[in-house]
């Protein structure tokens, strides 16, 4: 049998920088934007966003005008009763990130001989992973019970299918606006996107966010002169590259869908969180069955709640 190892192997080190490098994740703007910005990367929750328990998350709407129109002297008021409010109500969704370390681990992965600890770069990766599952599931449509209701469920085009347990068949001012009319991304576009979604001419009535994919966002910038393109300095800092329009940021996300821009009002849009399971403090606890193993979990509860489906749209079918 030949030996395993070169002499020169047998008896040299390798040269390792002990720092390790993430080639996994990457960062998610929307739930950087919504969920306090520098709180999410530090699995912190803005305390304003944390919520009670409850059977659902409530979110109350005005949806209908009260009974209105010209007066004079022959005219005979309305006096019947009309309803201007209801509710829409979402369910809890959960995440957890776990990981475990064994009594191999533990003898192998000590002292000198450890390159990096796994004790504390596996608590750090626990982390990034729930981070990273849910900044994926924001832009999609729920997989199970217990999957957040994304942009996907948000922007659902099927009129019948509840959202918050409302239909737009039911309520006709809670309007999930999505396009799919192919077409190369350009000023027109954007401009598109920002007039279906704005509820009024205010700025505030106008999304505040536009998110796409680099390639898009790469695309739509060539479309601009070179003196136009500005970028929002809060975001950049955070290290988001961006281009402004109409004063709000467009910016890339790796997780946005191939073809995908959403315009966003992030005034409609909150991640609420349970006050008890706001990112639970992963810590390293004994297995109770094999007491030289060691698991840590974080665990999350909330749900991302809408507030005015209509003030935002999607446009899908996008081409560079």
């Amino acid at each position: 049998m030949a030996l395993t190892l070169s002499e020169i192997q047998a008896v040299t080190n390798d040269v390792c920088d002990r720092i390790p490098h993430d080639i996994y994740f990457s960062d998610n703007v929307l739930l950087w934007k919504l969920m306090g910005k520098g709180g999410f990367e530090a699995n912190m929750v803005e305390p304003g966003e944390t919520v009670d328990g409850g059977e659902y998350i409530r979110v109350i709407l005005e949806y209908a005008a009260a009974h209105t129109g010209s007066y004079g002297a022959e005219t005979t008021i309305a006096q019947s009763r009309k309803d201007i409010f209801n509710a829409a109500r979402f369910r809890w969704s959960g995440y957890y990130a776990s990981n475990a370390i064994d009594l191999n681990d533990r003898i192998k992965n000590s002292g000198e001989s450890a390159f990096i600890d796994l004790i504390t770069g596996k608590l750090a990766n626990i982390r990034k992973s729930i981070r990273d599952k849910m900044g994926t599931d924001a832009y999609a449509s729920a997989a199970d019970s217990f999957s957040m209701l994304g942009l996907g469920n948000m922007f659902s085009t099927s009129t019948s299918t509840t959202y918050g347990g409302i239909a737009e068949d039911d309520m006709s001012m809670w309007k999930a606006n999505s396009a799919g009319t192919s077409g190369s991304i350009n000023f027109a576009i954007m401009q598109l996107i920002r007039r279906t979604a704005q509820n009024g001419q205010n700025a505030s009535d106008k999304p505040d966010l536009y998110i796409m994919t680099q390639l898009l966002l790469d695309a739509f910038e060539n479309t601009l002169q070179v003196q136009a393109r500005y970028s929002d300095k809060e975001m950049v800092d955070a290290g988001f590259a961006n281009i402004l329009f109409g004063g709000a940021p467009c910016v890339a996300d790796d997780k946005q869908t191939t073809g995908y821009c959403d315009g966003l009002n992030t005034r409609y849009l909150k991640v609420k969180t349970h006050k008890d399971f706001a990112f639970t403090m992963p810590k390293w606890e004994y297995d109770k069955e094999q007491p030289d193993n060691l698991v840590a979990n974080t665990r999350w509860i909330g749900q991302l709640v809408c507030s005015n489906r209509k003030a935002h749209a999607r446009h899908t079918g996008l081409t560079a």
